[in-house]
């Protein structure tokens, strides 16, 4: 079964990784689709951490504002990616748990929400 996300047009997983003892059942694993969906999703949330920050900047969001902002446009974007590309099926797609997925990339996102949120907020209140 190739990973519909991942976008590779080859016809076989990468081999087995594990088996399954309980019912003998072959669990596979392709790493390149794995890689290629982390690279994706990597992109995504690096966008939104950057279109997020203009956003609050802009809106004039300071303080505790622009921190609850910037944590629900990241959930948003992580549950509109596990809605909308992974049919609400993360194990088909990661070995992550929900807490894992869902606060993955969260500290590199930020740091790129701080730079633009200060950005576009001295831009806009500032000059």
């Amino acid at each position: 079964m190739i990973d519909p996300m991942a976008d590779i047009d080859h016809s076989s997983p990468a081999g087995p990784d594990n088996m399954d003892g309980a019912d003998g059942n072959l669990e596979v694993f392709d790493a390149s689709a794995y890689r290629s969906n982390l690279a994706k999703m990597d992109k995504i949330r690096s966008f939104m951490g950057i279109a997020s920050g203009c956003v609050a900047g802009v809106c004039g969001l300071t303080g505790l504002a622009g921190l609850v902002c910037f944590i629900v446009l990241h959930m948003a974007v992580n549950l509109s990616l596990l809605a909308f590309k992974m049919n609400l099926d993360l194990h088909s797609y990661s070995r992550e748990s929900m807490f894992a997925f869902l606060t993955a990339d969260l500290q590199k996102c930020a740091m790129s929400f701080m730079l633009f949120w200060t950005l576009f907020y001295g831009l806009v209140y500032l000059f």
